[in-house]
């Protein structure tokens, strides 16, 4: 959303500015912006899991060394 509402806040300086042919530019910058579809939610990275097994494996080894 942050790209969108730079590109609105753009768009509405040109008009402001009264730079219409670039405010019309950037307004269907915006538009194009909304229109496409979101970006997929990653749940896990293989560094994020890697991570986690390792530091299982540590707490294993400490708990048999404990024991």
């Amino acid at each position: 959303m942050t790209k969108a509402k730079r590109a609105w806040c753009r768009a509405n300086a040109y008009v402001k500015a009264g730079q219409h042919e670039k405010a019309i530019r950037w307004f269907s910058r915006t538009i194009a912006i909304l229109e496409r579809k979101p970006p997929r939610r990653r749940h896990f990275e293989s560094a994020e899991v890697s991570y986690v097994l390792g530091a299982l494996g540590v707490l294993m080894v400490l708990w048999v060394v404990a024991g």
